[in-house]
């Protein structure tokens, strides 16, 4: 009787469990959409309040990778439900995501896709409320950001024209208005675009073309045999301040710096003459920067071939000039932190007699001659562990070496510098940034800037090595100084991506720049972490070479104020070593043998605890 009631009761719940089933699958297929709706919603809600997150807090908005992060969400959605009204809520969302992000990185790349996202959103949703609004944000991005007003009117006018219900028509007619003089002689044919989903894909992939590759606009003409001035871009705090000038061609140049002149209310200024060269009309307005540090950026031409820069400081502690090359740029780097020394000279120098009027006006066209870069103390080295930048090395267009079988090193590079952060985090307490958390080009001089403007303690850049032969493997680690020999310098002319001929042109700039480059610590840091990969490796992989330390001028450790290493990880060119590269276990090892390496660096420089 026993078992006979056991059996009735199964039978009792296998009949309710099928009866909860079809009641379920009934539900579902009265209302087929009522899952999906909720599951587009609450994506969409997810993305959106994280957006909202970041646009309140001026911290994160620092981060690159907290705008990746955030515009990442927005494409799942799109990818996901492209069909539904959150699709393209989402794609809008994208755009502006980017363009958030160009304001506050200013890299015209940045610019460059917001302004092909929102061209899609339009063409791809031209029903969405939100579509006129896309268009009315791209033309005021091919205005402002890119100058390019041609095409801008070309935007605008296909608002009007395909949008005529839209409530940005009226803002739109304005603009043509304004922009008149650039439109173009015919209608002009609406460029073919990509699809829409490569876009979403692509959105943090940088522009094809190099930066300061900009032709000229309508108003301004490149002076024959002579360059152009074709952007300023920079990266601040109150601390510290990059400035980069994207010039045309390569130019001479010279760099001049005035103390404060409180009694006429001039400040500390820093100003760089560049000769042959004309100024992009974009440029003629100054730029406010107001950080604590740099107060604004003017230009000027001081004679018709010249185009002069002017930095209005509110402080300064020390300041390096110095140009890159591949596209050829002229990098100013300018430290805060006056010391008590250099605050009584400016008193003191401040209050000599005068000799003649220097206005903000007069510095725009005159050149004194007899000015010269003061020389500052060192600022004591930090003393504890606080913050480490781990940059994964090319990217984007850069692929960086490739190996026999087809392995990118911007891949392997990005692979290896999400485990290290994983292991960093784990093994230290200390926050790690990453340069670059997607496959997106960089240009070296952001990637040092970065570490600066965030105060980095320590900056390691991960790469991977390569040969023409397929013979030669093992790994070796770099720091910053004079190449010692003919394959360090041939390292580092494959790592910044210019001629043997350049890198040596590039040691006479190290001569000005090997006081607060952390030569010492550099060096010691090269020494733990090539020490201890070899030794962790060699546990688990054969054929473990030592390469040793050694000494390069590389571009993307230039300018860096804390201790900072380039890791040649291993030779993509090696058969053998490409695969390990490729391997995530080999990747997961190297990268706890780094952070172990930095570990024991802090713990023998006293900047953690021995634990």
């Amino acid at each position: 009787m026993l078992n006979s009631h056991n059996i009735m009761l199964n039978s009792h719940k296998v009949i309710m469990n099928r009866i909860v089933i079809y009641i379920l699958t009934f539900i579902c297929l009265l209302s087929p959409t009522a899952v999906f709706a909720e599951n587009v919603e609450q994506a969409y809600q997810k993305a959106r309040d994280a957006y909202y997150s970041l646009q309140n807090s001026s911290r994160k908005q620092m981060y690159r990778e907290q705008w990746e992060r955030v515009y990442n969400q927005f494409e799942s959605v799109y990818e996901r439900f492209p069909k539904s009204k959150r699709g393209a809520d989402a794609l809008y969302m994208c755009g502006k995501t980017t363009a958030g992000l160009y304001g506050v990185s200013r890299i015209k790349p940045d610019a460059e896709r917001a302004v092909e996202i929102f061209e899609q959103m339009a063409e791809s949703y031209p029903y969405s409320s939100l579509a006129d609004d896309s268009l009315l944000k791209a033309g005021k991005l091919l205005e402002e950001a890119l100058n390019d007003k041609q095409r801008a009117y070309i935007v605008y006018h296909r608002l009007v024209n395909r949008l005529p219900d839209g409530d940005m028509v009226g803002k739109a007619k304005l603009r043509l208005t304004a922009l008149a003089n650039y439109a173009p002689p015919e209608p002009a044919p609406l460029p073919e675009r990509p699809a829409v989903k490569k876009i979403a894909q692509k959105a943090y992939k940088s522009s094809e073309k190099p930066l300061g590759s900009e032709k000229p606009s309508g108003g301004t003409k490149e002076l024959a045999g002579k360059g152009r001035l074709t952007a300023i871009r920079y990266w601040s705090n109150p601390g510290y301040t990059r400035i980069v000038l994207d010039v045309s061609r390569e130019a001479q140049f010279s760099a001049h710096y005035l103390v404060p002149e409180p009694s006429k209310g001039n400040p500390p200024r820093l100003y760089v003459d560049i000769e042959k060269t004309s100024l992009e009309e974009s440029l003629q307005e100054p730029t406010v920067v107001d950080d604590g540090l740099l107060r604004q950026i003017r230009t000027g031409l001081p004679q018709p071939d010249t185009v002069r820069v002017v930095l209005d400081l509110d402080s300064v502690g020390d300041y390096k000039v110095f140009p890159l090359s591949d596209p050829w740029r002229i990098v100013i780097d300018i430290a805060g932190d006056k010391t008590p020394e250099l605050k009584r000279l400016e008193t003191e120098i401040s209050a000599l007699p005068e000799s003649g009027n220097d206005a903000i006006a007069k510095v725009l066209r005159e050149s004194p001659k007899d000015q010269q870069p003061l020389h500052i103390p060192k600022v004591p080295a930090a003393t504890t562990l606080r913050r480490i930048v781990v940059d994964a090395g090319h990217g984007g267009k850069d692929p960086g070496a490739v190996g026999p079988n087809g392995v990118y090193e911007k891949t392997v590079t990005l692979k290896l510098a999400k485990a290290l952060s994983k292991e960093l985090t784990k093994l230290l307490d200390c926050e790690v940034i990453l340069t670059r958390s997607a496959d997106v080009y960089l240009p070296l001089e952001e990637r040092t800037a970065i570490a600066n403007k965030v105060g980095a303690d320590l900056f390691l850049s991960l790469h991977a090595n390569a040969n023409k032969s397929h013979k030669p493997y093992g790994i070796e680690t770099y720091y910053l100084n004079f190449s010692k020999n003919d394959k360090a310098a041939a390292v580092a002319a494959r790592e910044n991506g210019t001629s043997l001929k350049q890198v040596s042109d590039l040691e006479l700039i190290l001569f000005d720049l090997m006081a607060n480059a952390k030569i010492n610590e550099s060096s010691r840091l090269a020494t733990e972490i090539q020490k201890t990969l070899v030794q962790q490796l060699s546990k688990k992989y054969s054929k473990i070479k030592d390469l040793g330390v050694r000494q390069g001028p590389f571009y993307v450790l230039l300018g860096a104020t804390m201790p900072s290493v380039l890791v040649e990880t291993a030779f993509l060119s090696n058969p053998r070593e490409e695969k390990r590269l490729a391997n995530s276990a080999y990747q997961k090892s190297a990268a706890k043998a780094i952070a172990l390496a930095v570990k024991n660096y802090a713990v023998n420089n006293k900047l953690i605890a021995a634990r």
